[in-house]
């Protein structure tokens, strides 16, 4: 499906698969008061050698700086920038515009609905059942060199699916370029920046 390849939905669907930790320090900082290496480190439940080179590299991006405990001059305290600030603002405002756009005129009900129906989507994707259609459908090398002698078109298409997505036994077919499943898969979470 054309949707699934927008370049904007690739790029959103690659930064929300898994937390950046450097933006999460910075969320952290912007949330609390007094954070501390070791509270990073606790909170993003990260080595504390990890904590060390975010900070170094958001300390050189100038959007955080370390500052000594007047209580205790052992304690160092991590404390967000004004670029720091701007810069988590930036992040957050991303793709709320694109978002709000791409919903634009749905009713929250017509969301809700459009998630539930993905979801239902991406479980016939990845059922047994659906599985066994596609080895049957794509694993007769018979009927396809039949097709391909009277249309190449389908020959072509079958031949660069299965060498692009290395398939072994023809499983794997809900995730090729054509529909991604996964891509839609957290709807309701995914589009939370239409909802603020």
């Amino acid at each position: 499906m054309t949707i699934t390849r927008q370049s904007f939905l690739v790029f959103m669907n690659q930064i929300e698969e898994r937390p950046d930790n450097t933006f999460e320090t910075l969320k952290l900082l912007s949330e609390e008061e007094n954070v501390t290496a070791g509270r990073i480190a606790e909170v993003l439940d990260i080595k504390p050698s990890s904590v060390t080179q975010i900070i170094k590299k958001l300390e050189k991006a100038g959007t955080v700086k370390r500052i000594k405990s007047e209580q205790d001059a052992r304690i160092t305290f991590v404390k967000l920038t004004a670029i720091g600030r701007e810069t988590l603002n930036t992040r957050g405002n991303l793709s709320t515009g694109l978002k709000e756009e791409m919903f634009k005129g749905f009713s929250d009900t017509e969301l809700k609905d459009l998630s539930g129906y993905l979801d239902r989507l991406g479980e016939n994707l990845t059922s047994d059942s659906f599985e066994k259609k596609v080895a049957k459908t794509f694993g007769d090398d018979r009927h396809w060199r039949h097709f391909a002698q009277m249309s190449a078109r389908f020959g072509h298409a079958r031949e660069k699916m299965l060498d692009r997505h290395n398939f072994e036994h023809y499983h794997n077919f809900s995730n090729c370029d054509g529909f991604n499943h996964e891509d839609f898969r957290g709807f309701d979470r995914w589009k939370r920046g239409h909802d603020k």
